[in-house]
Formats: C-alpha cells, structure tokens, sequence
C-alpha cells in the first residue's frame, strides 16, 4: 500500500495506517499495554517477562503482552483506540517505532498522551546490565505499580 505519494516521506511510515489486528490478536481493553521485541514462546525473555510482571502484582486480566519484530513500524493510535491503556510499558522499543516524536527518560515514568509510559532497555539488555534493571524497579515499576503513585491500574 502507498498511501503517502512523495519524495521526501519513505513508503514504510505507511505503517502507521496500517490496521494492527494481526499483532493485537484476541487482546481488548486492559489497563497496561507491554510492547516487547519479538520473542519465541518460553524462551528466557518470556520467562522473565513474566516474573517481573508478577513482581508488580499483575495479572493476565490487567495486561496485554504486543510483539514487535526488530525495525517494525506500529500505530500508536490504532493501539490506543484498540486496546486504551493506562500504562504503555516499552521494552526495547522505541518511541519513534510507535510514530511518536518524543524524547522519554529511560526506566523512569513518563506521561505523554494521557498515558504512563514506562520505557526501558529489552529484557535481553537487562541481564546484560544488571544496574539498569535494578533502577527499572526502583524508579519505574515500583512507583507505578506497588506504590500506586499515579493511581490505580
């Protein structure tokens, strides 16, 4: 599809017109949206995705779980109107992969878009530095979700 006909904006931001079912399969409403890398079912990145999001005391009915392969261009707004979270947690991605132009402060909350944002390294990072991981906890998750200093999710 080319949407947008010009010199000067590549064919690929066309994606961000693009409809986002095929990523968002049976996922609705939930109050916390994770975007992670794409990853294999049980592999070590899973495993720990899920014990952190144990740690912050959620459960499957809080979350949706949105994989995004390397370089892949994803609507922020179609995630949005789809499935309107409270909290966007971002692991190893970057704003601009969601068509957002905005600068936020790693592993630490942000508001943007009436919204949390809890961007952080990928999971795979993490194990590499174990001291980011660490501040993830202390001044991103634990606020947000055990604390509850910015409300209930």
């Amino acid at each position: 599809m080319n949407i947008i006909k010009s010199d000067l904006v590549d064919i690929k931001y066309d994606a961000f017109w693009e409809d986002v079912a095929a990523i968002t399969i049976e996922a609705g409403p939930k109050s916390v949206l994770v975007v992670i890398n794409d990853h294999e079912q049980g592999s070590q990145e899973q495993v720990q995705l899920q014990k952190m999001l144990e740690a912050c005391k959620l459960t499957p009915a809080q979350y949706n779980i949105v994989k995004v392969k390397t370089g892949q261009l994803v609507a922020w707004h179609k995630l949005r109107e789809l499935l309107d979270p409270k909290v966007v947690f971002l692991f190893g991605i970057l704003p601009a992969q969601l068509g957002i132009s905005a600068l936020f402060r790693l592993n630490e909350p942000n508001r943007f878009n009436d919204r949390i944002w809890l961007p952080s390294i990928s999971i795979a990072e993490q194990e590499q530095f174990p001291d980011l991981k660490k501040q993830l906890w202390v001044s991103g998750m634990k606020p947000v979700f055990i604390d509850k200093a910015f409300g209930e999710f």
